[in-house]
């Protein structure tokens, strides 16, 4: 599995996130496709054997004195991790 961040755009004051993930032949074969589906906080598009997860930063969240880059190391981990638990 690689993740990768593949689309950053700032929209106003905001940004959309996007996350890469592709899977190897194998790791596609164990992915719960229903789980994923389900998954909340993120617009997930599926185009095998890539999963790309989009999100929205608002600057008007908790985390606004984050800076810009940890919050989407924290994102992208956060995919990495749930995509790790989707595997059956």
């Amino acid at each position: 599995m690689q993740v990768d961040v593949d689309c950053l755009e700032e929209s106003g004051q905001n940004w959309n996130v996007r996350i890469k993930v592709l899977l190897t032949t194998e790791e596609l074969s164990l992915i719960d496709y229903e789980a994923l589906e389900d998954l909340e906080d993120f617009n997930i598009q599926i185009k095998a054997p890539i999963i790309y997860f989009n999100s929205f930063l608002s600057i008007a969240e908790p985390w606004e004195d984050e800076p810009l880059e940890e919050l989407i190391k924290s994102i992208k981990l956060e995919v990495e991790h749930r995509m790790k638990s989707l595997l059956k």
